[in-house]
């Protein structure tokens, strides 16, 4: 990404809601069940859209230009072998 697509994206709704995400995930005691439990009673609509985020954060993870260490390897790792698998490949996610 260069330095003008970076600057852009912060200027973006969705810097903003990542910013957001990342602060509630900071705190001590974060459960991620909690949080999926949540995201369960949004609109149907609105439920494909935040899986569309996860299904592409799978593939972001798992890119070979993604930047891992020895803290997140595990995430690429994982999000690798769901490439790997071709699942990705047969989701179909329409907009209704």
């Amino acid at each position: 990404m260069t330095t003008l697509e970076l600057e852009k994206l912060k200027t973006s709704n969705e810097w903003k809601a990542a910013e957001e995400l990342e602060n509630k995930l900071n705190a001590m005691g974060f459960d991620p069940v909690k949080f999926v439990h949540a995201v369960m009673c949004y609109h149907r609509t609105l439920q494909q859209i935040y899986f569309r985020i996860v299904l592409e954060s799978i593939k972001q993870f798992a890119s070979p230009e993604y930047g891992y260490d020895l803290r997140n390897k595990g995430a690429h790792d994982a999000a690798q072998k769901i490439v790997d698998s071709g699942a990705l490949e047969e989701s179909y996610l329409p907009y209704i």
